[in-house]
């Protein structure tokens, strides 16, 4: 019986001292241990919630707590996912942070704050769906942010700021409902890329606030609603591309730039463009060597291909002073219309009293000088418009001027020379009347038709020329003489009667 006892004692202490090991060994308040989620030897957290119908939460308290020497977090295929402020904030060694597939993912302030003493650490959100992003969501020595087909409901004031040291924030085919002022606010950045992302109906002004740019600063394929003032503050970008892009509508100095390179604006669709809408795209002065107006000094300002449905004097003014224009291939998406032509390009080309009244009246101040502008080298290609007539295909102005405007244009031709028949038929005929009524006035000669019956006759007989008296009592008259050749040619021989005064004639003939 004592043995029995002494046997059942050792092993309840056994499975007892086994457990509390166990435990110890394997850190059982480890969000490792609970599923979806598990880590292997290097410290890297992984979650698939494929078969999981809960709400996964990381954070650093509780019992599922993140360890603090993870080195990755993946989390995909989940329903919904927070992620609790601080809570990367203890994990040194941190590299990257993956969230995948995530139907709600909601965030809170400071969720990807990181620790001082970590070193570069990736974010990427690829395939979320995100309510509303918060303000101070980042802080700390951020490498690169990467949101990939990303909804967010609403984009707070400061959700991209306190960034230190980062490389790249890259937004591509995400797609913002609304968007508060400053939501980019004042961090330095390498390449700041926006590309096939909805910017939703308005873009306020400051929306991306003192925002400096190292190498390049580019919005590729973003679609915009009305783009007010300044929404785009950025600074120092060695190379600025604004492409594929469809905006309704840009109002004065939409784009607050100041770039130490080349400056590339193609491919845009523009509804509407307010007067000077790409003035604040300006050089650095900083990245000057030598005096602006020295042409060798100019960098690049590439407009091309580029179509703009409503525009007004000074809507295409740009910086002559910081950059070499070249315009090609820009759309009037407006029906051709012969008057409106020169209009239109008087317009984008000739601005320089607008540009008086527009620093005027922003500025308050005397507004600076243009300095000389070389002309741009205009191409047949350069100015286009849609040609109704042929189911607004893109014409040069060229073309449809030689077309329709010009005097070689047929259908003007044509009208020209029917004018013409009908003027030369009515000169004709004004000749003709002239002539005939000066031929009546002058003519002094009449031909009348030969008399029957001839009271005063002049023959011939034996060679003698005699009178012979009418065998008519009627009175003759000495005008009409009658000339008879002899018998040989009388038959063949036509009589004409030459009347040397037209007047009513008292005789029968």
């Amino acid at each position: 019986m004592g043995a029995a006892k002494f046997v059942l004692g050792s092993a309840i202490l056994g499975l007892f001292w086994s457990s509390l090991l166990k435990g110890a060994l394997t850190n059982s308040t480890n969000r490792c241990d609970y599923p979806p989620c598990f880590c292997d030897h290097h410290s890297r957290l992984t979650c698939d919630c494929k078969e999981e119908g809960e709400e996964l939460v990381l954070t650093t308290d509780g019992d599922r707590r993140l360890s603090p020497h993870t080195s990755r977090i993946v989390v995909s295929n989940c329903s919904s996912v927070i992620l609790m402020n601080s809570s990367l904030a203890s994990m040194v060694g941190l590299r990257s942070v993956d969230l995948i597939n995530v139907a709600n993912l909601s965030l809170v302030r400071q969720s990807f704050e990181l620790s001082p003493r970590s070193t570069r650490t990736r974010i990427s959100v690829k395939n979320c769906s995100i309510d509303a992003m918060p303000s101070f969501v980042f802080r700390g020595d951020v490498e690169a942010i990467s949101f990939e087909n990303v909804r967010i409901g609403q984009l707070s004031a400061f959700s991209f700021a306190n960034l230190v040291h980062t490389e790249t924030l890259r937004l591509e085919n995400c797609r913002i409902e609304s968007m508060e002022a400053q939501a980019f606010k004042k961090f330095d950045v390498g390449y700041l890329h926006v590309i096939g992302t909805n910017f939703g109906d308005q873009v306020p002004s400051r929306t991306m606030n003192d925002v400096e740019v190292y190498h390049k600063f580019m919005l590729d394929g973003v679609r915009m609603g009305t783009v007010r003032s300044e929404a785009f503050i950025v600074r120092s970008p060695k190379t600025v591309a604004i492409q594929n892009c469809v905006a309704e509508s840009l109002e004065s100095e939409a784009f607050d730039v100041t770039a130490r390179g080349t400056v590339i604006i193609k491919n845009n669709t523009f509804g509407s463009l307010s007067i000077g809408a790409f003035l604040g795209i300006r050089a650095d002065p900083e990245a000057r060597s030598a005096p602006a107006s020295l042409p060798s000094n100019l960098h690049d300002l590439i407009f091309k291909n580029n179509s703009v449905v409503n525009f007004e004097e000074g809507s295409m003014m740009f910086d002559r002073g910081s950059f070499r224009l070249e315009l090609d291939n820009l759309l009037v998406d407006q029906p051709c219309d012969c008057q409106m032509l020169p209009v239109w390009k008087n317009n984008i080309l000739n601005y320089t009293n607008v540009y008086s009244r527009f620093y005027t009246r922003q500025n308050a101040a005397l507004p600076p000088t243009l300095s000389p502008q070389d002309a741009i080298n205009e191409t047949p290609e350069t100015f286009l418009c849609s040609d109704g007539e042929v189911d607004r295909v893109p014409t040069s102005f060229v073309e449809y001027e030689t077309r329709h405007c010009s005097l070689g244009g047929s259908i003007l031709v044509f009208v020209l020379i029917i004018v013409g028949l009908l003027v030369l038929l009515i000169l004709l005929t004004c000749l003709v009347v002239w002539c005939c009524r000066r031929r009546r006035r002058t003519s002094n000669k009449t031909w009348i038709s030969v008399p029957t019956n001839t009271p005063d006759v002049v023959s011939k007989k034996n060679g003698v020329i005699a009178r012979e008296a009418a065998t008519s009592a009627t009175p003759v008259d000495s005008r009409i003489t009658m000339v008879v050749p002899d018998g040989r040619l009388y038959r063949e021989t036509e009589f004409h009667v030459i009347v040397e005064k037209a007047e009513p004639l008292t005789t029968e003939l």
